[in-house]
């Protein structure tokens, strides 16, 4: 096969009147440092023939980084492809799959990309940046991050029998929003916390601690994911020892090793209690009040009543027959 593609590269030299590759005058030109306009596309021929021949021989491989790339949701993602030993690619297959070669993210063949055998998720938010082709590298930019986008690539170059591969992982990352605390008192005169967070991506690692840094198990956790893949996060802590007096509630990006917390102090949680209990007391206080005007008015009405009755029925009695 190598030999009919080389030969097909010769094909514009002459191979008749005792002249061989060696003497042609493509070769002669050459040495002579002046290439004519007709030999110049043999010569490029030439070129990309001795490019196939290492590339079917094995020489070449593509590489792709060793760690997952990282993005940003709503940002850019830029996953690096390199060929080596460094070879212009301009003209070779790149594509861009997820887990099946029919699962396009990004396809450029024939010079030119092919946006009609994208998959719809992706039609419009892939780029493939061009400018150092020539060194081998290839380079897939991805706008609009979502969280579906978090997955394994593979980035395949084909050159006529030649096939290489390499996988690529990309993580999406997102920070949710600043935890909001809420307190509560129980029936059995306990504080109940409840913390919240939401817009996380992947789902966060959710921690109580105490003021030494020490976990304190959570009485619940809950996670929800809306629509958009981002999740909601609320767990609670059932407060029982009056020593715990500063607690922390974290919320982790593993991917990112970033934190956002919010902490609480019984010492401010006292004064509530105290006002809530203040609060009760004045509402009891005051339906105990209703309650003793309502009975002294019927008392008063039932007292008049009777009296009213006594001075009728003795104006009665005194009146002659």
């Amino acid at each position: 096969m190598l030999l009919r593609l080389c030969r097909t590269c010769f094909s514009p030299f002459p191979m008749s009147h005792g002249h061989n590759a060696l003497g042609s005058p493509c070769l002669s030109d050459l040495r002579r440092q002046r290439v004519s306009s007709i030999y110049q596309g043999s010569l490029n021929s030439l070129f990309l023939c001795f490019q196939m021949f290492i590339l079917v021989a094995g020489a070449f491989q593509v590489q792709g980084p060793q760690e997952p790339v990282v993005a940003m949701l709503g940002g850019e993602a830029e996953l690096p492809c390199i060929l080596t030993p460094r070879q212009n690619i301009k003209y070779m297959k790149i594509s861009w799959t997820q887990y099946l070669p029919s699962q396009v993210v990004h396809l450029y063949e024939d010079g030119k990309d092919k946006p009609e055998k994208v998959m719809g998720e992706y039609l419009g938010r892939t780029q493939l940046v061009k400018n150092a082709m020539h060194k081998g590298i290839m380079t897939l930019k991805i706008l609009n991050v979502q969280p579906s986008d978090n997955r394994q690539y593979r980035c395949v170059i084909q050159y006529g029998s030649f096939y290489s591969e390499a996988v690529i992982e990309l993580k999406v990352a997102a920070l949710g929003s600043h935890p909001q605390l809420l307190v509560e008192v129980t029936k059995s005169s306990q504080l109940r916390l409840e913390c919240k967070s939401e817009g996380w991506f992947p789902q966060p690692k959710v921690q109580w601690m105490d003021s030494e840094a020490g976990e304190i198990p959570a009485e619940s956790e809950t996670h929800t994911q809306d629509k958009g893949g981002l999740f909601h996060v609320t767990t609670a802590l059932l407060l029982r020892e009056t020593s715990q007096k500063n607690l922390t509630c974290s919320f982790w990006n593993s991917v990112l090793n970033q934190k956002k917390e919010q902490q609480f102090s019984t010492a401010v949680a006292a004064p509530t209690r105290v006002i809530e209990l203040i609060s009760t007391i004045l509402i009891i206080s005051g339906i105990c009040l209703a309650l003793l005007v309502l009975q002294t008015s019927i008392f008063t009405g039932i007292y008049l009543g009777s009296k009213k009755k006594a001075r009728k029925a003795s104006h009665e009695s005194t009146m002659p027959p």
